[in-house]
């Protein structure tokens, strides 16, 4: 159990660098913060996909499913020059101490790159 936390912790580490949107919206009713709404990333080769859903008061929650495990973790964020700054709140790995700072562009309105504490980038698609 200990390995699934570590392997989750690195994994969160990833996708928080990673870490993005919130409650999914319509054209018509757009919010005024870009990164509001439900961001999905894949990576099919390890099995792996993460959800971010944003919502404009600055809470939200991370969703990492690999296989047949799901955990969900409740967030706080903000934005400050294009970083993505994510704490994670109620959970029994990251204190809310821990923030998570990741770069973050568009590359158009519904795709939207994270660059994890790798400098690898990866690619949330809105939903």
């Amino acid at each position: 159990m200990k390995k699934f936390y570590y392997l989750l912790a690195a994994l969160l580490v990833i996708a928080v660098v990673v870490s993005l949107p919130g409650c999914g919206r319509t054209d018509s009713a757009k919010s005024a913060n870009p990164l509001s709404g439900t961001w999905e990333y894949t990576d099919a080769e390890y099995g792996i996909s993460t959800v971010y859903v944003l919502k404009d008061d600055g809470t939200g929650t991370y969703t990492m499913k690999v296989g047949d495990t799901e955990v969900v973790y409740e967030l706080k964020y903000e934005t400050k020059d294009d970083h993505l700054l994510v704490t994670y709140v109620n959970n029994e790995i990251f204190t809310e101490e821990d923030v998570f700072d990741s770069p973050f562009r568009f590359s158009d309105p519904d795709t939207l790159i994270l660059k994890d504490s790798f400098g690898e980038e990866l690619t949330y698609v809105r939903k």
